[in-house]
């Protein structure tokens, strides 16, 4: 033997091995260093098919191969290999609930960093391919919601420009059918940089595209107040463009933590109201400014407050949009996250990609094994 067998792998060595080329490019290794990974890989986890003379015999075609079949398994979305058993304890637990796993994509990170890189390049792709399929004069809009956890995936969208099929496929003529469009409107002082029309002219000014921002307060003072501003022109006009859209991106929140902008908004109008949603919901999920069971995804209405908070979309909404077609990444981190808004936006299906790291699926995990 004189090069490094790879039909002489075992199912799991083989396994390890797409796992491994799927890891040395999501890191964006070049192709020869990939080879150079995976050689060193060979010597300590595959001795018998190994030979030290065997570099050469590693191909760049047979990359482009192994890449393919890790992207079918989902390794270029996952984190250690270990945590396969979770991602497959998670996709279990959503068939027996009910639930197609090709109808929501789950995909996992291994920390945060990754997580947002990975829902970096997938919205890239989805976004990608939506432009080059339309025809021409037709539109797409993007909906962006909010938030911390948006405000760093904008970050890291320009961190990765270089890697992105974006800039590299999409004209600048194609780029003018583009409106980023925000999701929610208005918020506190404190977190102006992470409003969804900040986040929405931001990404807007990293694609090069049009962004449409939506200035308005998230409560009013009665229902009223709430109706005059639903009822302008232009608040009309936004809000049924948002209604068209072909992708949104958004996050979601754990009202039983105080930092998260639905509790800070509760709080704001009626403590005691929020202190009783806590205590009547052990599961307590946000999406949009809408609050749900984090556990079933039942809408919770928000009871004596509910004429005084403005959602563009509501959960019902949401899900009818997705159902007809709009994508809707959310992206996740944290355990707590996980366990208290995941598995409801599984189960009715309000997003068809959901990006989480390994903190939020181990919570994820937990929810669904009744922990």
């Amino acid at each position: 033997m004189n090069k490094f067998e790879y039909k002489g792998l075992s199912k799991d060595e083989n396994l390890q091995l797409i796992y491994e080329v799927a890891r040395l490019f999501v890191e964006e290794r070049k192709n020869d260093k990939i080879i150079k990974g995976i050689y060193k890989w060979a010597k300590n986890n595959a001795k018998g098919c190994y030979n030290e003379n065997g570099e050469e015999n590693i191909y760049h075609q047979w990359i482009r191969r192994y890449i393919e079949k890790a992207a079918e398994k989902g390794f270029l979305v996952l984190g250690e290999f270990k945590e396969q058993k979770l991602s497959t304890k998670i996709r279990n637990h959503v068939r027996k609930a009910g639930v197609d796993v090709e109808d929501v994509l789950l995909h996992f990170a291994p920390d945060a960093e990754t997580l947002l890189r990975q829902a970096c390049l997938d919205f890239d792709k989805k976004l990608t391919d939506e432009v080059e399929s339309i025809s021409a004069g037709e539109e797409v809009i993007v909906g962006i919601s909010g938030g911390h956890t948006m405000l760093e995936f904008t970050r890291t969208l320009h961190d990765i420009r270089k890697s992105m099929k974006w800039h590299k496929e999409i004209s600048d003529r194609k780029k003018k059918s583009i409106v980023i469009c925000s999701l929610t409107s208005g918020g506190s002082r404190e977190n102006i940089r992470a409003l969804s029309d900040t986040v929405a002219a931001n990404i807007a000014e990293e694609l090069k595209v049009k962004a449409r921002g939506f200035l308005g307060p998230p409560l009013f003072k009665d229902k009223d107040a709430k109706d005059s501003f639903i009822n302008d022109e232009e608040v009309q006009t936004h809000i049924q463009l948002v209604k068209k859209a072909k992708i949104i991106l958004t996050s979601v929140g754990n009202v039983h933590d105080d930092t998260a902008l639905t509790s800070q908004i509760i709080n704001s109008i009626n403590p005691n109201y929020l202190a009783e949603l806590r205590r009547d919901n052990k599961y307590l999920g946000d999406i949009l400014y809408n609050c749900y069971n984090g556990y079933n995804g039942d809408p919770i209405p928000l009871g004596p407050i509910r004429d005084r908070v403005f959602s563009v979309i509501t959960c019902k909404e949401l899900w009818e949009m997705v159902k007809s077609g709009t994508t809707c990444i959310v992206v996740a981190k944290g355990y707590e996250k996980g366990y208290n808004a995941l598995r409801g936006v599984i189960v009715r299906r309000m997003a068809s990609d959901i990006h989480m790291d390994v903190k939020c699926a181990q919570g994820l995990s937990d929810i669904a094994e009744g922990r």
